[in-house]
């Protein structure tokens, strides 16, 4: 029942689901789809890449919001932007360090491929 009465005070019934358009299931469907990818990859992969793949696709869902609906960006967004380009980054490729001494078996048993050309 949804609370609602009639002009003899009975109460109004409707379905379950009253209301529902074919626009709330694609989100419902896009929301249960979501849920499934972030299980996989934290199956096949780890939390922290899920992490870093969560502030990209913010990242990058906020420069096709200013091309389509002219958002304006703040510059703690610029700054924020910036960290989460330079961890992807950093997490992403072997930067070189002086300090650390490497064996060649740990070159050849890399644990994640690059993803930008050296």
């Amino acid at each position: 029942q949804s609370g609602e009465m009639d002009n003899d005070d009975n109460p109004i019934t409707k379905p379950f689901m009253h209301g529902f358009t074919k626009c709330v299931y694609f989100v419902i469907l896009l929301q249960a789809g979501g849920g499934l990818l972030v299980a996989a990859v934290i199956k096949y992969a780890d939390n922290v890449l899920k992490d870093m793949a969560t502030g990209v696709s913010i990242l990058l869902s906020t420069i096709v919001s200013t091309f389509l609906f002219g958002t304006i960006l703040s510059l703690q967004f610029a700054f924020g932007a910036s960290i989460i380009v330079a961890s992807v980054y950093l997490f992403s490729n072997d930067v070189p360090c002086s300090r650390c001494a490497k064996s060649s078996d740990e070159d050849n048993e890399m644990e994640m491929r690059p993803m930008l050309p050296s």
